[in-house]
């Protein structure tokens, strides 16, 4: 899910960087909005904040800092991979399927890691990235679903519908670009960087709808009966097997 960022250092082209720097800023502002608005937290918005700044230090760590390396690339693409997972786990209501994409994500994890300790960082690379992004697609859909089926909410004041839009934006179209790709071996450089630019701007969109998030985040009706479920929460373990709401908190 990371950029092609070796491809785009060694071609110097400009327009790489100038989107990256888009993404960035664009990134920042979910952060700087939910405090400025003075938002209250919750362990959703809190990891959101998170992902924005993960996705910062990843484009400065691996187009400005250090580009091209494999090890780098591959850690940073797991890791935003569990953090994205997490953010849908908090979204999830359903008991049930809180529990089964803790087992996923284990199993998942160990399965990848034992390949890594065994092949090394760039076994299967481009066969990982569409699984990992595949994985969060349907998680996504999954949880636009719920948000659909749930009448009681409206969607477009809702923060999780802009949040999985965007990640379902973003990691669906990463899945069609590698999966039409193929082995980034094979590839001509222009090719990698047409897959490069349209994630980018993929990404762009992903940032837009984060912060359309923010800035609907607290905008809910004050005087609802459910307002209990708006107080501030710390942030749940991510491998607790206890799941007392069923709602999802702003």
């Amino acid at each position: 899910m990371t950029l092609n960022c070796l491809t785009m250092v060694e071609t110097g082209g400009s327009i790489f960087i100038a989107l990256a720097l888009v993404v960035m800023l664009l990134a920042l502002l979910p952060v700087c909005l939910l405090y400025i608005r003075k938002v209250a937290d919750s362990a959703t918005l809190n990891v959101l904040k998170i992902l924005c700044l993960f996705v910062i230090g990843q484009y400065l760590l691996l187009i400005f800092i250090q580009p091209g390396l494999p090890a780098l690339q591959t850690a940073c693409k797991l890791a935003q991979f569990t953090l994205v997972f997490y953010l849908f786990n908090l979204l999830m209501t359903s008991a049930r399927g809180k529990d089964l994409m803790r087992m996923v994500l284990v199993s998942f994890l160990s399965v990848i890691i034992t390949i890594y300790a065994l092949k090394g960082f760039t076994a299967y690379a481009d066969m990982l990235t569409i699984i990992q992004a595949g994985i969060l697609t349907v998680l996504a859909i999954a949880i636009l679903l719920q948000l659909i089926n749930n009448r009681h909410i409206v969607l477009a004041g809702e923060p999780a519908f802009w949040i999985a839009g965007g990640l379902l934006c973003y990691n669906g179209m990463v899945v069609l670009m590698e999966a039409m790709a193929g082995s980034q071996s094979n590839l001509s450089q222009q090719i990698q960087q047409e897959k490069t630019l349209i994630i980018t701007t993929a990404d762009i969109l992903r940032m837009v709808f984060f912060i359309v998030a923010a800035s609907v985040a607290g905008k809910k009706d004050n005087n609802s009966d459910n307002n209990k479920d708006t107080e501030i929460q710390p942030m749940p373990p991510f491998l607790s097997t206890r799941v007392n709401r069923r709602t999802i908190k702003y």
